[in-house]
């Protein structure tokens, strides 16, 4: 009976002690998203000017993050003790976040560059329209003046 008691003892030891998170936390992959939405949703915030209206806006936003990955505030919450209480794994996490943020803005960078120089192109399309001398012909151009350009007569001293 004790070797059956101390069997079940070490059995519940070895799989209560499992590796990784809990399951009630929100998993590492899932959390750097939620984490990546989170701070990019913290950085528009940043820039509207009137705090009122940046709550209210802060706030919708977060309720669709949290509709997005199908979790709470409280589960988010708990889930930021959670890392807070794990330095390791946060750290992890946030090198992930900082690297995909890095690179989203490097993407945004290259989207504004490629949509302002569609611009450039445009507006020089539309204004060399007024420029265009194909009408010239190949070669030097060529010039034409009337005998009397100005109307004018003239009359031969006698």
């Amino acid at each position: 009976m004790k070797k059956i008691f101390a069997i079940s003892i070490i059995c519940s030891l070895i799989f209560a002690c499992k590796p990784g998170v809990p399951d009630d936390i929100i998993q590492p992959d899932k959390m750097e998203k939620v984490l990546f939405d989170i701070h990019t949703v913290d950085g528009y915030i940043a820039t509207l000017s009137v705090p009122d209206t940046a709550k209210i806006v802060a706030a919708s936003y977060y309720k669709g993050i949290y509709k997005k990955f199908n979790i709470d505030s409280a589960k988010y919450n708990k889930s930021l003790d959670y890392y807070y209480s794990h330095p390791d794994v946060l750290t992890k996490l946030y090198e992930n976040v900082m690297k995909e943020l890095e690179d989203e803005q490097k993407r945004n960078e290259k989207r504004v560059e490629n949509e302002e120089l569609k611009k450039q192109q445009k507006y020089l399309a539309e204004h060399t329209k007024a420029l265009d001398v194909s009408n010239l012909g190949v070669g030097r151009p060529v010039f034409s003046f009337s005998e009397n350009p100005f109307g004018l007569s003239s009359t031969t001293p006698k």
